[in-house]
């Protein structure tokens, strides 16, 4: 129960953490993070802002080094509303690249982007990223279970839905 634990925690720091962010999903299949951002009304060209968005982080992993087995952004369409979704794994992804992806957002979309809550204070916001640190380098996310994590009225909710891979016999 432990890692399910740090697993519902890591989502539940993330929102808190980051209030732009509207709702994270754990998929186990892939050991990855989906982050979605909710947009309204943007005019902003989307084939520019992913072309930028990705040159962005390929440089950010090229500086660390690192090996990157799920990276991808994608946008679904529903009447005024978008939502951007970003879809990263657990294994390579860091509190840097986390900033890094909710600052290149913020740029891009700037008063377009729908947040929830005012920025954290400063010593708030250390202690949330501290924990996020920890969550992100201390879990092996083996979890079977997809987890939602989403705000509703000033709270930040988590669901769990277990996950049965399919095995052929």
């Amino acid at each position: 129960m432990e890692l399910e634990g740090n697993q519902i925690d890591l989502l539940i720091s993330i929102l808190v953490r980051f209030p732009q962010i509207g709702t994270v999903h754990y998929e186990p299949a892939e050991k990855a993070l989906r982050i979605v951002f909710l947009i309204k009304g943007s005019r902003v060209d989307f084939s520019s802002f992913v072309q930028n968005f990705e040159s962005h982080l390929s440089l950010f992993h090229s500086f660390r080094q690192e090996q990157v087995l799920v990276a991808s952004v994608k946008r679904i369409i529903k009447d005024e509303l978008v939502a951007l979704e970003v879809t990263r794994d657990l294994a390579s992804l860091s509190l840097s690249e986390l900033n890094l992806i909710t600052e290149l957002i913020n740029d891009s979309f700037e008063e377009s982007l729908v947040r929830e809550g005012p920025d954290m204070v400063d010593e708030d916001e250390w202690e949330q990223n501290m924990l996020i640190e920890s969550l992100l380098s201390s879990a092996s996310w083996r979890g079977l279970e997809r987890l939602t994590g989403y705000r509703e009225n000033g709270r930040v909710l988590v669901f769990s839905i277990p996950f049965k891979e399919v095995t052929e016999s």
